[in-house]
């Protein structure tokens, strides 16, 4: 997510799909935590096949019971759950910082004049 606001691309939401929202909360908690963002919830759990849909309807048209444009097909075709995982503040606090460690350790290790990846890589 760096990459894109770095690069002037804001994220203002974020969405997910398929099974695991519905399957496993702890870990769409830990998403929430870590991106300090609120993730909504497909409620479709076969969002590609809904996908695929959503793109058939556009080539079918209105006049042969589809839609013209995307924008319309999702607002028809497409909804998010109620449940939404909102972040824990605590918890985005503490994912910071263990992030600004985890840059520091990529840039000593990975960056500079620090070989150490190189020599060891040469070693295997």
């Amino acid at each position: 997510m760096d990459t894109c606001i770095n690069n002037k691309l804001p994220v203002k939401e974020l969405y997910t799909c398929g099974r695991m929202p519905h399957k496993d909360k702890l870990l769409m908690q830990i998403y929430a935590d870590m991106t300090g963002r609120e993730i909504k919830v497909a409620s479709s759990r076969q969002a590609l096949a809904l996908g695929s849909a959503v793109f058939g309807s556009l080539v079918a048209g209105s006049k042969l019971g589809g839609y013209d444009s995307i924008k319309e097909a999702v607002d028809h075709m497409a909804s998010c759950e109620k449940m939404t995982y909102i972040p824990i503040p605590k918890n985005v606090e503490l994912y910071n910082q263990l992030f600004n460690e985890y840059k520091k350790l990529h840039d000593y290790f990975g960056r500079g004049n620090n070989q150490v990846m190189d020599r060891l890589k040469r070693k295997l």
